[in-house]
């Protein structure tokens, strides 16, 4: 009986030093450090853009999560697919004054995948949202930014003048 006790009594202790690790482990806070938002090269990209777009907003490093959402009612299939794009950000998305999503621009790099790029342009695409995507080694200048980026705008520049002048 006094054997059932001990082991009782040992089992007790050793539930309540594990809950303490436990416990300790759960009230981590962590240890962090700053991060630059963006690249030099994306830093550089960014001036770019923002040259090149005066009267529209340029967000860098957006969560895809803000931009689109699963379309499904399944709960089931419709979280599967907030799990694959949860971790995925996008380089810039531009707006206009009113935060109307224009177009998402990417500056692709030698780290970029084709197949990945394929697969997120067409989510994106799905939800409505057109990607631009430039090369990091062969930027392009302001005006083909704008040009690229805003295609009606750039037409209807060109046709302005012509319209006037008659």
């Amino acid at each position: 009986m006094s054997q059932n006790i001990l082991i009782i009594v040992v089992m007790a202790l050793a539930a309540i030093i594990l809950a303490q690790v436990w416990l300790k482990g759960k009230g981590r806070s962590g240890a962090y450090r700053a991060r630059a938002l963006m690249t030099p090269n994306e830093a550089e990209f960014f001036g770019r853009l923002v040259a090149a777009l005066p009267d529209h907003y340029i967000f860098p490093q957006v969560a895809m999560s803000a931009l689109i959402e699963a379309a499904t009612n399944d709960k089931k299939i419709a979280h599967s697919d907030r799990l694959r794009i949860a971790q995925q950000r996008v380089d810039y998305v531009v707006c206009d004054r009113y935060c109307k999503v224009i177009a998402v621009v990417e500056l692709d790099d030698r780290t970029h995948s084709a197949n990945k790029d394929q697969t997120r342009d067409a989510r994106l695409k799905q939800g409505g949202v057109r990607t631009v995507r430039f090369q990091s080694k062969n930027k392009p200048s302001v005006d083909a930014l704008r040009t690229a980026i805003l295609p009606e705008v750039a037409v209807s520049q060109v046709q302005q003048p012509i319209a006037a002048s008659k």
